[in-house]
């Protein structure tokens, strides 16, 4: 079996996606298509069983067009490249800029962002403001939004990312605070909450998550990477 593409989604599951694909087999008979999931990531793995030909090449681009009609905008990449590279790539071609604030995701975001070479032409700066004195001075949350609705709240996690963006001038603001667990959690902000604060050229919004409740490191991960898929979707206008 030959591998002829990979196309990479984020935020569905495998059951949606099956059933968002019951037709594939029956359009694309020379291809077959495998999942692997990594939490919200999938990887859905084009095929072919016999060698790679014109034909073969025509029908596997006609079923990347497929798919990514089928799946929207939840395709991040039909070329192999992570969430971190699309969103680098997405930044350049705006020549827009970066600045990050983090919390519960402890500079993982960051992390992601620099394993990209070149990250230096758009990404700027990135504060992990842990504590809320951090941040109220460095970045500039006001101490009625923390004691009005918590740290973990889609108004704090706007000024922060609010006040990334001020900081270093940039374009673009994203900010995470959350509950990755195992314990910290509440009735109303269980753990795998995350609350995301885009910061756009316009104005600056807040976003609230609730995921199932994963391991610490893996609830880090799916934080970071809902706040790139985020600003993705930002850039791309959806």
């Amino acid at each position: 079996m030959m591998r002829v593409r990979t196309i990479s989604v984020f935020g569905l599951t495998e059951s949606v996606i099956a059933e968002q694909l019951t037709q594939f087999k029956q359009l694309f008979p020379q291809l077959t298509l495998g999942i692997e999931s990594n939490l919200l990531e999938i990887q859905l793995k084009l095929c072919a069983a016999k060698s790679i030909n014109a034909e073969l090449m025509a029908s596997a681009a006609e079923a990347i067009e497929w798919i990514c009609r089928k799946l929207g905008n939840q395709v991040f990449s039909d070329t192999g490249q992570s969430m971190e590279q699309v969103v680098g790539m997405l930044l350049r071609e705006k020549n827009a800029t970066l600045a990050v604030a983090e919390s519960c995701t402890g500079g993982l975001i960051a992390n992601l962002l620099t394993d990209v070479p070149g990250s230096s032409h758009y990404f700027l700066i990135s504060a992990v403001t842990y504590a809320n004195q951090a941040k109220i001075k460095l970045l500039d949350v006001n101490a009625d939004t923390l004691e009005r609705n918590g740290a973990v709240s889609e108004q704090t996690a706007s000024e922060m990312a609010r006040g990334a963006k001020n900081i270093a001038d940039a374009t673009y603001g994203l900010a995470t605070s959350g509950i990755a667990g195992p314990g910290g959690g509440t009735d109303d902000k269980p753990v795998g909450t995350v609350c995301i604060g885009l910061a756009t050229p316009l104005s600056a919004t807040g976003h609230r998550f609730n995921f199932s409740d994963h391991s610490r490191r893996a609830n880090k991960h799916i934080f970071a990477m809902t706040a790139l898929d985020l600003l993705r979707k930002e850039l791309l206008g959806a």
